[in-house]
């Protein structure tokens, strides 16, 4: 498990969260994990959950290239 601080501490991360939109869709998937769903063809929220899944040791969901259709 890799430690949360050198994860809030990437800039790429940091960057994404600073976006409105990425902030607001991460806390709807916080309040219900389902809603992930709804984000599926947003590329910027995409592109944090796969940047966080490898940080977390897995594979980003629907496998290396994100979400399958």
């Amino acid at each position: 498990m890799p430690n949360l601080g050198n994860i809030l501490n990437d800039p790429e991360i940091v960057q994404a969260f600073g976006d409105p939109e990425v902030a607001a869709a991460f806390q709807d998937i916080s309040q219900n994990p389902q809603n992930m769903m709804k984000y599926q063809d947003n590329p910027k929220v995409q592109a944090l959950i796969n940047k966080m899944a490898t940080k977390f040791g897995g594979k980003p969901p629907g496998g290396e290239g994100g979400p399958t259709v």
